[in-house]
């Protein structure tokens, strides 16, 4: 029973760590556009979270509900988003999330060159999707395979059965 729980909590955590994976470098995106338009950082992830509020709840993701919830947590206590932020990707444990809040942190205390970093970690993100995406192919690919081979030996069967009956 426990080893059940363990294997569930352990494929809900795998999904809920492709969903970020997947999401980020659209959300990042959202954040450089916003951002170039002249919004501060703080608005601009407001901005983003609120779009994602005004989808329906069905379509939302994992990530889309963090960052809601970010944003709302940031409302009702006044902390800034972007710490609200850094300590959710602290809590999830995501090696991408953790490093694109790591900017964000950076940039809210330093000021760092914000634009530049974020869109080269976009670039990297979108290459990280793309070799998730083809892993996925991949896969799927792997699993279509043993359902072909059974038809291909299944219509052979059935094209040298009347020959194979003849001779006989």
């Amino acid at each position: 029973m426990n080893y059940k729980k363990k294997e569930k909590k352990r494929k809900e955590d795998e999904k809920h760590r492709e969903e970020i994976i997947l999401s980020l470098p659209g959300f990042i995106n959202q954040l450089l556009l916003l951002m170039d338009s002249g919004l501060i950082l703080s608005d601009a992830f407001k901005r983003v979270a609120l779009e994602f509020k005004r989808t329906p709840e069905k379509n939302r993701n994992y990530f889309a509900e963090k960052v809601i919830t970010v944003y709302e947590e940031s409302e009702k206590t006044g902390e800034s988003v972007i710490n609200g932020f850094y300590s959710f990707a602290c809590r999830e444990k995501v090696k991408e999330l953790t490093k694109t809040a790591n900017f964000l942190y950076e940039n809210k205390n330093r000021g760092t060159e914000l634009y530049k970093s974020l869109s080269e970690l976009s670039e990297g993100l979108w290459e990280e999707r793309k070799r998730l995406c083809m892993e996925k192919i991949r896969k799927s690919e792997l699993k279509m395979s043993f359902p072909l081979g059974i038809m291909l030996i299944s219509l052979i069967i059935m094209t040298a059965a009347p020959a194979l009956m003849q001779i006989n």
